[in-house]
């Protein structure tokens, strides 16, 4: 079961900021289209590691999901990249119709090649998603997502975090005092500039994950005027969750669920007071509203809906186990294995015993959703009356 996006409206945009967004019509009919191994992802998100150097990621943010996540140095060939991509988009009972370009303790824009693998999305007519911290751009990047016939739902979400440089670099882990804020401003700027001037669609969202070190109020306000100023559609304030690696907060800049509490309360009349802006400017305490402590849910069906080619080369249940740590969960091997291959290999002859066994994988090797999995499986958990 596969559902084209539909062209992206303000309640659509709504839903997804806000972590709203079902992936699927109907849990049974899922179900039933795994078990005939007919089922066809909603989504595949690609996490290209950079080919040249050490780090996977430009910054070594205190916050991030990845951040003990090993560098073993296995990468497809940017030829193998586009070879799968090619592949997702002509499947033996549909089309992957979206592709997520993003990274666990990567960062898509940080490798060499992405702007061949994006093209390649787009030739397709693939939807295209990007999730970024927009370090870098290049002038062939912003045309490729900003080209006159591109899917109307394509769209570029922008870790900013921050709204001074020095907010910046304390969130994420910078002891050098690069005016990197402004950078990034600046080349979500040149997007919007490109957008507008040829008249294409392209949601342009921010995310401001709210800190121990970024949440002062007058930080906050210019953040916002700022990445207004730089015409962006959306503002989502959050908080991080506890990466893998830890058990609590300590040691991160991850605020307690006390702090969220405050932090929450003096940051909503800052908020509202641009509640009238062309730009949609929420704040959000998810986990405090959906009552979210758990780690991860389950059952998880995330690796039907929407797999993640890792970094290293291995096709992952999800953008969350992304890793080498992962895996004895990973799906296959992309060096040696074509994608539908690897997709459709599982057991069906007792298929809630074959998502226990990886439930036990999971639970071992502590994964942990993000929101997103969180909302999706809890329908699944409902709808199956399964437990936790």
């Amino acid at each position: 079961m596969t559902v084209a996006p539909a062209p992206a409206t303000a309640e659509d945009l709504g839903a997804r900021i806000a972590y709203k967004t079902r992936y699927f019509d109907d849990p049974y009919e899922l179900v039933e289209k795994i078990l005939a191994k007919t089922v066809v992802p909603y989504q595949v998100e690609v996490q290209p590691g950079r080919i040249k150097g050490r780090e996977l990621c430009w910054m070594p943010c205190s916050y991030c999901y990845g951040g003990s996540s090993e560098n073993t140095g296995e990468r497809l060939t940017p030829e193998r990249y586009v070879d799968i991509i090619n592949q997702t988009a002509n499947g033996p009972h549909g089309r992957v119709d979206k592709m997520i370009f993003a990274g666990y303790a990567t960062d898509p824009l940080n490798y060499e090649f992405i702007d061949d693998l994006m093209d390649t999305s787009r030739v397709l007519n693939q939807v295209i998603g990007v999730h970024s911290k927009l370090l870098r751009i290049s002038d062939r990047l912003v045309d490729v997502l900003t080209r006159p016939g591109n899917r109307d739902t394509n769209y570029v979400t922008v870790s900013v975090d921050a709204g001074t440089p020095e907010s910046y670099n304390a969130t994420h882990s910078i002891k050098s005092k690069a005016n990197l804020y402004d950078k990034v401003v600046e080349n979500i700027a040149r997007l919007t500039r490109s957008r507008n001037e040829r008249g294409v669609p392209l949601d342009l969202a921010t995310n401001y994950l709210v800190t121990r070190v970024n949440n002062d109020s007058a930080v906050v306000e210019k953040g916002i005027r700022d990445l207004i100023g730089a015409g962006v559609d959306s503002i989502r304030f959050s908080f991080p969750q506890v990466p893998r690696g830890h058990e609590d907060e300590v040691g991160t800049i991850v605020p307690t669920r006390r702090e969220v509490i405050e932090i929450t309360s003096r940051l909503k009349p800052i908020i509202d007071s641009f509640v009238g802006e062309k730009t949609k400017v929420v704040l959000m305490d998810y986990d405090g509203e959906q009552g979210i402590s758990e780690r991860r849910t389950l059952p998880c069906f995330a690796r039907f809906i929407y797999p993640a080619i890792a970094y290293d080369g291995y096709l992952s249940n999800c953008s969350q186990s992304g890793a080498p740590h992962f895996r004895d969960m990973a799906l296959g091997n992309m060096q040696t294995r074509d994608f539908w291959d690897a997709f459709y290999d599982y057991d069906t002859t007792d298929f809630w015993a074959t998502l226990e066994r990886q439930h036990e994988k999971m639970i071992k090797n502590d994964c942990r959703c993000d929101r997103k999995e969180h909302t999706v499986n809890r329908v699944f958990q409902s709808a199956f009356d399964r437990p936790s």
